[in-house]
């Protein structure tokens, strides 16, 4: 486990990326959509308005600007788990316990499919890739899905192929959907399809919809406790899985 964290010395990393994010939030968020906040099904949710797409972008800079330890180069591209949704500190969210130099491209509401949060511009998991690999990764870790279970399978197929289409070349580790209670059988279905095209791509899927964490609230995002938790096992899981001796969890 590694947490060393390096703010203004790696500003320059990241600076692009967060700085595109934030410009096409700010651009497309110009009319209301039908969507919700992070985490709660529509109808009893939040419009995707402008104060919302500026909300989360801000978040995703926040957490963008924090890289930590030291070795391999490591790229997570995620959700509101990966951005920090609900911590007063969004730097303390899972990935800061992987190993390597940490990079985070966390969006909340976002997955590989557009859906909802399309309202907020170019930011689903595909149409971030080029500008996060763009720095550079020895390793990309993929962490969505939750979101994508509200969208229709087809398309949200069709993002992750094209997410995966966008990282040829690169080492790939895909995470399951984790479970949220409240959507678990339509995460099932996302799940059983990245297993089944992650295979059909040659990429390490890792399962970790068996997890029970601790949450807020909302029952959907973790507590800072739930991210250490996460984080944690998720870099066993990613330790094993690339070992020849030990099989990744199923």
């Amino acid at each position: 486990m590694r947490t060393e964290v390096h703010h203004a010395a790696r500003a320059t990393v990241v600076s692009a990326l967060a700085g595109a994010v934030l410009v096409a939030t700010l651009a497309g968020c110009a009319s209301e959509g039908d969507g919700v906040l992070p985490g709660q099904e529509g109808s009893h949710g939040t419009e995707v308005t402008q104060d919302l797409c500026t909300r989360l972008a801000a978040e995703s800079v926040t957490r963008a600007s924090v890289v930590t330890g030291a070795g391999e180069r490591v790229v997570v591209i995620g959700d509101s788990w990966a951005s920090g949704f609900g911590l007063d500190d969004p730097g303390l969210s899972w990935p800061r316990y992987l190993d390597g130099e940490v990079r985070v491209s966390g969006f909340g509401g976002t997955g590989y499919a557009p859906g909802s949060m399309e309202t907020c511009g170019p930011i689903s998991f595909p149409e971030r890739v080029p500008d996060v690999i763009a720095q550079g990764a020895d390793l990309v870790v993929l962490e969505g899905g939750i979101n994508d279970s509200k969208s229709d399978i087809d398309d949200v197929e069709k993002g992750f192929r094209a997410t995966l289409d966008e990282l040829k070349g690169y080492e790939v580790i895909v995470l399951s959907a984790p479970r949220v209670n409240s959507r678990a059988k339509a995460i099932k279905v996302v799940n059983k399809m990245m297993r089944r095209v992650s295979a059909e791509y040659g990429v390490t899927y890792i399962n970790v919809f068996d997890l029970e964490l601790p949450m807020l609230e909302d029952n959907t995002h973790l507590t800072v406790a739930g991210h250490m938790q996460f984080g944690e096992i998720v870099a066993r899981r990613i330790a094993e899985s690339r070992s020849e001796t030990v099989p990744a969890h199923g």
